[in-house]
Formats: structure tokens, sequence, C-alpha cells
């Protein structure tokens, strides 16, 4: 396993909600070299950079442009970073905007597509490229294991095979079913921490830590949802809000902190909530649903993945 010191970070989704405010956290300290904020935006980038200039008094901050929806996009991004980051939180996610369900041009959803299938070809890139030295966290979320509070249930797959796994990437999975928003991003959160268990595993030089912010509110979520998911998110989010299980944006950001920093945190282990709870010390959430700890498991999220990834190497010689 790489060294424990992190002076240089990559954070994507980073000019709002969770991402600014932990560039802001992560900026602030005197040990933090370099913030790179991964955004698709770039006048909003640079309107979060001067932002944090202005509130930490520190000029560490940099744009790198980023777009985790467009595997194009992606992998100019790794291009683009001007040397090695010793993290990467892969913070960009969401509900998957107005249609989660709509096949981007990579074959997978919308929902897929900006919570797991950008950041795991990052994470190839960055690899490929010996651009990430010690830690790679993703922001997870209880829903993988169910948020019976909030009637997101707990996923439930047949087989748990690559084949299964593969079709809620590319929306098949959903061909005669009723899409339901929660439950789609409950299945993709699952896999994603999943796959992160898989790359633990195939990468022991480097430590891999799936952490979820937990219930945050003040995020911007909603904003990118059609009117439907943003009454469906809103409910749920004023039903968290009224069982006292959310906490702030600052509180979240710091979990998030705490898995960059803190060695303890790793060996692919999922870390979020107890149990009916979306608050409070974060716990290995492999004792809520054991299936998150199952290799097999693992190792076929990870295949599954790999059908939608470019054929290696990412960044041919010459």
């Amino acid at each position: 396993m790489g060294s424990n010191e992190v002076s240089s970070i990559l954070i994507t989704g980073a000019n709002a909600g969770i991402g600014r405010e932990l560039a802001r956290q992560l900026g602030a300290r005197a040990e933090i070299s370099h913030v790179y904020l991964g955004c698709r935006d770039r006048q909003r980038g640079l309107a979060a950079i001067d932002g944090l200039k202005a509130e930490t008094g520190r000029d560490v901050f940099e744009l790198v442009m980023i777009d985790v929806a467009d595997l194009r996009s992606v992998r100019n991004a790794v291009a683009a970073l001007p040397e090695p980051v010793d993290a990467v939180v892969m913070n960009a996610g969401g509900s998957g905007g107005k249609d989660p369900a709509a096949r981007t041009g990579d074959g997978v959803t919308q929902i897929f597509a900006v919570n797991v299938l950008g950041h795991a070809a990052l994470l190839d890139g960055l690899i490929e490229q010996r651009k990430l030295a010690n830690v790679a966290v993703l922001a997870g979320s209880e829903a993988a294991r169910g948020v019976p509070k909030l009637r997101i249930p707990r996923p439930a797959f047949a087989s748990s095979s690559a084949d299964e796994f593969a079709s809620v990437i590319d929306g098949s999975y959903y061909d005669g079913r009723r899409f339901s928003g929660a439950a789609a991003y409950a299945q993709v959160k699952y896999i994603g921490a999943l796959w992160m268990g898989s790359m633990a595993r195939l990468h022991p030089e480097l430590r891999f830590v799936t952490m979820s912010p937990g219930g945050t509110r003040g995020t911007g979520t909603a904003s990118e949802m059609n009117p439907v998911m943003r009454f469906v998110y809103d409910r749920i989010m004023m039903g968290a809000i009224a069982k006292n299980i959310t906490h702030t944006v600052d509180v979240g950001a710091a979990r998030l902190a705490d898995a960059v920093q803190e060695p303890a945190c790793g060996h692919g282990t999922f870390y979020g909530s107890a149990q009916d709870t979306l608050t409070g010390p974060p716990v290995d959430q492999s004792a809520i649903f054991p299936d998150l700890a199952n290799e097999n498991f693992q190792d076929n999220a990870g295949a599954a993945i790999e059908r939608f990834l470019p054929v290696r190497p990412l960044y041919p010689a010459g």
C-alpha cells in the first residue's frame, strides 16, 4: 500500500454542494498543496475557485474540466492533469438528471454514467498513467443497503452475476419493469461499492474507500431532476428531516475528508451510517448487508463495468 500522506487531491463534482465544501475543508489545511476541482462547467468552476481562495486565504485551487457522464471528457481530463495526485474523491453523482433511465452515447443509463462509469474510467486512467499515488474515495450512499425509513428498497438480484449487473448498467434490466428512481439509485450505488471492493484486491498498492456522506441536506441534488423525480426526492428528503436523520453539508464533507486522510479507512470497505439512520459515526456497511463484502459479487460488478469501458490501453503510446 502506498504512502498515507496526502498533499494533492482531485475532487469531481467540486463546484457546489458536498464537493465544494470538501475542497474548502481540505484546501484550508496547511499540508494540502493542490486541490484540483473537477467541474463540467468552466464558469461555475472558476467562480467556485474564487470563492474558495477568499474563504481559505490560500491559493491552492485549480480547475480540471471533466464531465463524468462522457468518457471522452474523462479521458481528456486525465491527460490534462498536470501532475500525479495523492488522492481522488469521486464525488460527482446524483439522480441522473431529468431522464435517469436514458442511455448515454457510451451505452449506459444516465444515472449509472454520472455515479459510477465515469469514475471507473477516471480511476483506470489515473492508474494507467501513474497519476494516482495513494487513495481513491468513492462517494457512496446508504441507499446501497436500503433505507426502509425512506422507502428505499435494499437491492435484490436473482444471481448477482456480471450479466445481471450489466443489465442494470445498460438499462435493459428495467425492460418490462416499472422504473423507480430511488430503487435504481440504490442499485447503482450498490454496484459502485462492490466495484470498489474488487479494485482494492486488484490494486493492493493503493487504498480504496467507499464512504457515504450520509443524509446531507443543502446539496442541491434535486435541481436537475424532472418535476416528478424532484417531487419524490423532496418528499424523501423532507421525510428524512422529519425523522431527524440528516445533517449539514459540512458534516457530510467531513466524512469524505476523513476517508482521504485516515489510513485505517481502506481495504475496499464501504462505510456509512449505522442501521436505521443516515447520520452518526460511519460503520462498515457489510455488517448491515453482508452481500457488500461478497468477493464474487464484487468481481462480477467489476467485470460488468469493464464491458462498458474503452479497450485498454486507454492511452496508447505515441
